[in-house]
Parts: structure tokens; C-alpha cells; sequence
């Protein structure tokens, strides 16, 4: 990932770095369980990390990302790579949300809402859910999406909805690395 400071920075000057492992971000040990990846912006650095782990081992679990920032023709990230994903059967599903290309905006929790029958399907058969990026708004847009989507399609009140996400949370399927 590169900001405008660090392309700002002559050759070979010293970037400090602040390295903050996580414990709780990881893929399922069983190797055959979905996952859907939920990463707009930079947040899709460690679902390609996913990908590449999971494209490794053999993983033979599906695998959904929904991938959103402003524009595709500047930040399609890793456009190419997700693509040969895509074509050798890693990448199950992609979903993009470039909100700016359009006049009407178009983010990440709207192509969840789009496919959301699709999205309780694979929580239903016990995929997990990972969300990483922007902490003051994607990933709340995000949660409520994700919750009107269980209500929905899980023919369930909001309470209701709220339990079932809690209770996803608690089984360790529900995972964010919001910043």
C-alpha cells in the first residue's frame, strides 16, 4: 500500500513503521469452509494475502470478494492478480463497487444488498465473514448492511438479525480489521 507521503519520499529515506500483529484475522483451519472477503480501498491487502494463502494450501472452500473504492481506473488494486484468481477457480466470486464512475454512488454495501439472498446462502452453509478497512464509515455501513441482509433473507425481525450476526461474531466467523 502507498500514500501520497510515502511517493513523496526521496530514494532511501527511512520510513518508521508501527508493526501491530493481529491474533483474531485469520483464515478457517478447515481449508474447505467459504469465506467472504469484504475490503474496499487498501482494505483488500490481506484478502489477497487470503487468496495467495488459500490458492497455496489448495484450499478447496469458495471464496467471495467484494471489493469497492472510487474509481476503477485508478484503483482497481491488484486488478490483474484477482483476475488470474478468478480464471484458475480461487476467486469464486467478485463483486466491485467503483462509487464514482456512475452518477449514482455505488459502494460495497450495496453489492452485498444486490446478492444478498447469495450472501445468507453461503452463511447458512457456514462461511466466514471478513470485513477490513475504514473504521468510521465502511464498516458500519457495512454491519448494517450485513444485518438488514440476515433479517431479509433470513425472514427474521431485526432483533433477531442482531442475535444471529452476535452469534456469528461469538462462533469466530464474523471478523473485522477496521482501522
Amino acid at each position: 500500500m502507498c500514500t501520497n507521503w510515502l511517493a513523496g519520499l526521496p530514494a532511501g529515506a527511512d520510513v518508521p513503521v508501527f508493526v501491530q500483529p493481529t491474533t483474531h484475522f485469520h483464515l478457517p483451519a478447515d481449508g474447505g469452509t467459504d469465506v467472504i472477503m469484504i475490503g474496499p480501498g487498501t482494505g483488500i491487502a490481506p484478502f489477497r494475502g487470503f487468496l495467495q494463502e488459500r490458492e497455496a494450501l489448495g484450499a478447496t472452500g469458495r471464496n467471495w470478494l467484494f471489493f469497492g473504492e472510487r474509481h476503477a481506473q485508478e484503483g482497481f488494486y491488484y486488478q490483474e492478480e484477482l483476475a488470474r484468481f478468478a480464471h484458475t477457480g480461487c476467486l469464486t466470486r467478485l463483486d466491485t463497487a467503483f462509487s464514482r464512475d456512475q452518477p449514482k454512488r455505488i459502494y460495497v454495501q450495496d453489492r452485498m444488498e444486490e446478492a444478498g439472498a447469495e450472501l445468507w446462502n453461503w452463511l447458512q452453509a457456514g462461511a466466514f465473514l471478513y470485513i477490513c478497512g475504514d473504521a468510521a464509515r465502511m464498516a458500519r455501513d457495512v454491519d448494517a448492511a450485513l444485518r438488514r441482509i440476515v433479517a431479509r433473507h433470513g425472514a427474521m425481525p431485526a432483533s433477531q438479525a442482531d442475535d444471529y450476526v452476535a452469534g456469528l461474531t461469538r462462533g469466530g466467523r464474523y471478523l473485522r480489521d477496521i482501522y
